[in-house]
Order: structure tokens, then sequence, then C-alpha cells
């Protein structure tokens, strides 16, 4: 799937975003066709898409569903959860103990 068809020749081009080059709302960008060899130009509109999902653990009406989070190195993950509906975190362990876990892996990682 190609971003734009040139208005010259019609072929698909693929915007050239090298530094983030064509994401500017009201500015005009200009690009070469890689089939036709003309310069074009074009401008750029960005939309927002949205889905609402109900949130019953937000409105009294259910529980949060926990959900470990999985993340590497496991040690800086461990006791770390948030709830599959609607994202809330939450910490199950001590930052104490988070730490000396974290230590132990590093002390694991030097082969001491």
């Amino acid at each position: 799937m190609n971003d734009i068809d040139c208005p010259y020749c019609g072929k698909g081009q693929d915007i050239n975003h090298d530094d983030g080059y064509g994401y500017e709302e009201d500015e005009v960008f200009e690009q070469e066709c890689c089939f036709c060899d003309k310069v074009f130009v074009f401008t750029t509109a960005i939309s927002f898409y949205y889905e609402a999902e109900k949130a019953p653990c937000k409105n009294g009406e259910g529980e949060h569903e926990w959900r470990d989070k999985i993340g590497s190195p496991r040690a800086a993950f461990m006791g770390k959860q948030f709830c599959s509906v609607c994202d809330e975190q939450r910490d199950t362990m001590a930052p104490e103990d988070r730490n000396a876990a974290m230590e132990k892996y590093f002390t694991e990682l030097r082969g001491e």
C-alpha cells in the first residue's frame, strides 16, 4: 500500500519521511516521482481514530483484571501488574525488593 499516487503518472509513491520530513500540517512539501521523475507537491493531514470500550472496574461494577507485566530483564518487571481492561498499573513488590532482584541480576550478568 502506497502513501499517495503521483499526480502525473498515477503510480503509487511512498512519502520519504527521512528526518521527519513531510509530517508537518499546513506546510507544502515536494517529492520527485520515482517512476516519471516529475516533481509534485503534497500536504499532510493527520487524523485520529478512537475506539471506546466499557471499563466496569472504573465504575465499581467489577474488579480489575490484573496481569503480570513481562519484560526484560525479568527482575525489572517483578511485582508490576496492569489491568487488562483499563491499563491501570500497580506494584505488588516493595521497591527495595525489586532493587535487590536487579542487583542479583547484574551480579549474575557480570559472572560474579
